[in-house]
């Protein structure tokens, strides 16, 4: 049976423990900084003129924060890895579609991204900031299938 070091190198599990706390740590914060204020976080998803229905909007206002949250522990722990950063990674796209829209559109509304207090614009910065958080997501996601390949053969 192959290791992860032979596999990956020396430092196989350095790159993939950073990429892991780093995306914990954002979405932690950022989901912290939502909880409490699922009016604004309404009022921005609707200002993003989407097309989403108002119970939907509503949904996600009350739901994205504690999932964040839940998100960002289950990454910090390593906990289910192959899945939560699969999800990190759908959702980080699934932010940028919203913004690039948004943008693209020439609609002035704020990300939002880390709460109330963030309401500056959403400008072709905040999609290119995104952009940079889905790699170390998508790596994550690749490398904890890899290792669990790796992990699994006989």
């Amino acid at each position: 049976m192959p290791s992860l070091s032979a596999a990956f190198g020396p430092r196989a599990h350095i790159i993939p423990l950073v990429a892991r706390l780093a995306l914990a740590a954002l979405f932690i914060i950022a989901g912290v900084l939502k909880i409490g204020h699922a009016d604004d976080l309404a009022s921005v998803v609707s200002n993003f003129s989407l097309g989403l229905p108002g119970p939907l909007v509503a949904f996600i206002a009350v739901a994205l924060p504690p999932f964040e949250v839940l998100l960002g522990i289950y990454l910090g722990g390593g906990w289910f890895l192959p899945l939560t950063s699969a999800m990190a990674t759908v959702l980080i796209l699934a932010f940028i579609g919203a913004l690039a829209s948004v943008v693209a559109r020439g609609i002035t509304a704020p990300c939002g991204c880390f709460g109330p207090a963030d309401s500056a614009p959403a400008t072709w910065a905040t999609v290119a900031r995104d952009v940079i958080f889905v790699a170390p997501a998508a790596y994550l996601a690749w490398w904890s299938r890899a290792a669990a390949r790796l992990t699994e053969e006989p």
